[in-house]
């Protein structure tokens, strides 16, 4: 199959991945058969599922079965015959193989706009958070009740559009055309409770259609919003604060680390406290620093504050101190990098600065003003990625519509500044941000401090602080006299705020701030579910209905979010560990628990497509152990479609084929795996493997050598690309790989072991015999090792009985471990002991009865020691289980032969000949028929 090249593919998947602008589809499949569909921007095709969305670029391919799509630009129903394909274009159908069937005329094809690729992310906290705090109900009027409470001019024009749909589901209330027209109508129209519940009764029928589940998501939480909105009363405007700094990072060296963020955001904390900040108590401030600042708990504390609690009448503010970058390769976008963020992939650990500005836009219908102060812009490079670009996408936060003002700390290109030289040790940005609140920017002394006092005294000490080498920016549309805070109340003294240090001289580390505990924290029902939550947060789940009863709303409220932070965090951490491949090697238990984690995270928020795509994932990556592929591969690309920008899921998938031998399918999933993670080193891995088993060697090395500039800290890649290196007889560059594979992992045994093979094939047996035993010494029952060792062993007829008790220790440890017991059962059968080999051959066909070598050496004992009838039994069983094996028949033609049956060793013969392809092998079977009477 020709593929598009990256270079082409790429412009089309960063749109649809950064822009998440809505299109119009060109079809939608209605009897997918055994159809596929290849997705424009990717290589991978998917198993076409009924309901899908089809857009111009796609393509439809059919099996064995015909596919039948609707195809709106000519208003009909098409059908695809068997073994074809067709490109969906916006005005033409264009056949690239076999031929299109039958084509049926429709009365409705109204296919409603929808994003080509969804980002999960946004699909996340929905309507349960917005309705989690507030008095609205839902509404419960019927279609015509609304449209009844609609002026005349607008219930007209709906009407009329409604009029020929409604007739055709009269007439036919499964045609499926008419009930998406109803759909989009109704959604077209803003009736966003009657539309989706319109979607639900579509969804009944296609449940595996996710762009209803979108529309569904989006629109029960437009329809809650609104009324959300509709029911707010005026309290008089409140402040609710975010305020994140991230010095520590988990996956990130040291080296890479912050050094003051977390006393920027404590610092603005402390600010925000007192009288003069604003006098924010607990329920209206979350400081998140450093562990405490996870990618679930941020999006968790931002939802809380724009869909739970603020209104009208409130603000919101917003304070990030962290790092931030760009994935400039793929165009992918920019990130906020949490605590918890893997730059390998971002787009699944990190927070998207578009689901940041998602956020906003969607707050702002019913905030009254947000306020932003972002400084993430501290470093050129995070991880292996290098960008100081990140503040071009701050400054499109500022696009949302309605009150927002915001400073970042910097201008694009910028990187900020941070220091002891900075209130003792703080960001520049940050020190002086506070130090003007607090007063100091109070130009014209009355006490108060507006939005244009801010940015001029931040702008013109910042710039002084740092000689000239960082000036903030402002952005977004507030109104300059806006107060932000009162001088003349009482507030903090900046410069107060000194760094401690330790006796060694270092920064003393500010813990976390506790999560904000509700006002009855000493309730026991309280205190029992928190200390489960910290243990086990699946168990904690079975206690909340006992808080639910004794606790207030919002007391109640954030206790779940607190169990909803950690079960996302515990599944996260599979994720992040998923993300360093064969370095960290995971169980089929490790997945289990993070699918666990992720359902019952599903339960607090249901409508989650974002759990939803991962709990999927995690249970299809788990039965990849168990070797069931076709299901795992079914959930895997399950996951795929409910999160297409995910990495993830095309990882697996090419794992799935590549255990299957389905070498050019895994090629195609790992490269779209790629695509969407392109500084994830694993995918690049398997790859190489996937490239290796083609015997294409020359891509697999140049594969690898690509992942080891992304990871150069990962031993398992050396080690392999030294596997690959060996298989070429590259005998210096192997052993060069194995030999970095060790400097970075010591004291593990893989490359040793691997070393020593490469030593003992090229005759130098007393390196190779210490590099097996340097082996051991990491790791005594290491199996390859000691077998490898009794291999190298047994060549000497003096260590023989060596070389026999470390193959017997292999078996006492590990008994199912094949190499050893067949390589024992052969040198026993050299040595004359021809009743143990036989034991060990039959110990190795009671575990693997299908492995015709085995029994074919099992059958040469066998018939040498005379019992000819047992060895054509084995014989006979190991050429069914290989058919096309001319020489297992050959053999049999001699044993009988032997034993004087002329008859059976002609047709044994003769088989051997209908199935041997060299010409020697011929002959020479040729010449036993002629010469037997």
């Amino acid at each position: 199959m020709k593929r598009a090249s990256l270079a082409a593919l790429l412009p089309l998947l960063a749109q649809v991945l950064a822009g998440q602008q809505k299109e119009q589809p060109v079809g939608l499949m209605l009897m997918p058969g055994d159809g596929l569909v290849l997705r424009a921007g990717s290589e991978l095709p998917l198993k076409a599922k009924a309901g899908e969305m089809l857009f111009a670029g796609d393509s439809v391919r059919t099996g064995a079965a015909a596919s039948t799509f609707l195809y709106c630009p000519e208003k009909s129903s098409q059908e695809l015959t068997a073994k074809s394909e067709v490109l969906l274009d916006a005005r033409q159908l264009k056949v690239k193989t076999g031929k299109l069937g039958a084509k049926s005329p429709v009365q409705s094809c109204f296919l409603p706009q929808t994003v080509r690729v969804a980002v999960a992310s946004q699909q996340h906290y929905g309507v349960t958070m917005v309705r989690a705090l507030t008095t609205a109900k839902a509404d419960a009027g019927t279609l015509a009740s609304h449209l009844a409470a609609l002026p005349d001019a607008e219930r007209r024009t709906i009407q009329q559009e409604l009029d020929p749909v409604q007739k055709a589901l009269a007439a036919n209330p499964e045609d499926q055309a008419s009930q998406l027209a109803l759909a989009g109508i109704l959604e077209n129209h803003k009736l966003s409770a009657d539309a989706a519940a319109a979607y639900r009764g579509i969804s009944a029928k296609w449940p595996e259609a996710v762009w209803i589940k979108g529309k569904i998501f989006e629109l029960e939480e437009a329809s809650a919003i609104a009324d959300a909105a509709a029911a707010a009363k005026d309290t008089g405007g409140r402040t609710y604060a975010l305020l994140i700094g991230v010095s520590q990072y988990q996956k990130l060296p040291q080296d890479q680390w912050l050094q003051y963020a977390h006393a920027d955001a404590t610092l603005f904390a402390n600010h925000l406290k007192s009288p003069r900040g604003g006098g924010l108590g607990d329920d209206s401030l979350a400081l998140l620093v450093n562990e405490k600042a996870t990618t679930a708990a941020i999006r968790n504390a931002f939802e809380t504050f724009l869909k739970g609690k603020a209104g009208k009448q409130d603000t919101v503010l917003l304070f990030i101190a962290a790092h931030g970058t760009v994935e400039a390769a793929g165009n992918r976008g920019a990130f906020i990098v949490t605590w918890d963020s893997d730059p390998q992939d971002l787009a699944a650990t990190a927070l998207p600065m578009a689901d940041v500005q998602n956020l906003l836009q969607q707050g702002l219908s019913k905030v009254g003003r947000v306020l932003a102060f972002i400084d993430v812009c501290r470093a050129g490079t995070i991880g292996t990625i290098k960008s100081t670009t990140v503040n071009a996408a701050v400054e499109r936060l500022g696009e949302a519509e309605g009150d927002i003002f915001g400073l970042m700390a910097s201008r694009p290109k910028e990187l900020s500044m941070e220091g002891p030289d900075y209130g003792g040790g703080h960001g520049a940005f940050s020190y002086y941000l506070v130090k003007g609140l607090t007063g100091a920017a109070d130009k014209n002394g009355d006490g108060i401090v507006n939005v244009n006092e801010v940015i001029e005294y931040v702008r013109e000490q910042v710039s002084q602080g740092t000689k000239d080498r960082q000036h903030p920016r402002d952005f977004g549309n507030i109104e300059n006299a806006v107060v932000l805070s009162d001088k003349r109340k009482p507030g903090i003294d900046v410069a107060h705020f000194r760094l401690l240090y330790d006796s060694g001289g270092d920064p003393v580390r500010l813990a976390a701030a506790a999560p904000q505990l509700p006002a009855n924290a000493d309730e026991p029902a309280l205190r029992r579910f928190r200390e489960t939550v910290a243990s086990s947060p699946r168990d904690a789940a079975a206690q909340l209905p006992e808080l639910k009863r004794s606790l207030a709303p919002q007391a109640y409220l954030a206790a779940e979010n607190e169990l909803r932070i950690a079960l996302e965090d515990r599944g996260q951490q599979v994720l992040l560990r998923y993300l360093t491949g064969d370095q960290v090697p995971q169980t089929r238990g490790d997945f289990e628990a993070g699918a666990a984690n992720f359902r019952s995270a599903r339960d607090l928020t249901p409508e989650s497509i974002f759990l939803e795509a991962r709990e999927v994932f995690c249970r299809g990556r788990a039965e990849l152990f168990q070797k069931d592929y076709a299901g795992a591969a079914d959930l895997l690309e399950q996951a795929a479609r409910l999160d297409p920008s995910g990495a993830y899921s095309y990882n697996a998938l090419g794992i799935a084929y590549l255990e299957q031998a389905d070498y050019g399918r895994s090629v195609l999933a790992f490269r779209d795996a790629i695509r969407r993670a392109p500084y994830w080193a694993y995918p690049r891995h398997n790859l190489a493997l996937a490239y290796s088993e083609q015997g294409n060697y020359g891509e697999a090395v140049k594969t690898y050598q690509q992942a080891i500039r992304l990871a150069p800290q990962y031993s398992y890649l050396p080690y392999n690309l030294g596997l690959v290196y060996q298989r070429m007889n590259r005998r210096k560059d192997a052993e060069n790989a194995y030999q970095r594979a060790i400097a970075l992992a010591p004291d593990a045994p893989e490359a040793y072991n691997a070393l020593g093979s490469l030593r003992a094939a090229g005759g130098r047996a007393a390196e190779a015999e210490r590099d097996y035993r340097q082996a051991l010494a990491k790791k005594t029952d290491f199996a390859p090792a000691r077998h490898n060792l009794a291999l190298l062993l047994a060549e000497k007829p003096d260590r023989r009985a060596e070389a026999y008790e470390l193959w017997r220790a292999v078996l006492a440890q590990s008994p199912d471990y094949l190499p050893s017991r067949l390589a024992l059962a052969e040198a026993l059968a050299k040595a004359g002991q021809k009743q143990e080999a036989l034991e060990q051959y039959r110990a190795a066909l009671a575990q693997k009865p299908d492995y015709a070598a085995a029994r074919a050496a099992m059958a040469d004992l066998l018939a040498a020691g005379g019992d000819t009838a047992a060895a054509l039994d084995q014989l006979r069983e190991a050429a069914r289980l290989q058919p096309d094996n001319s020489a297992l028949r050959e053999r049999v033609g001699d044993l009988e032969h032997e034993r004087g049956q002329g008859a059976a060793a002609q047709a044994a013969w003769q088989e051997a000949l209908e199935r041997a392809t060299d010409a020697a092998d011929r002959k020479r079977i040729g010449r036993k028929m002629k010469a037997a009477p």
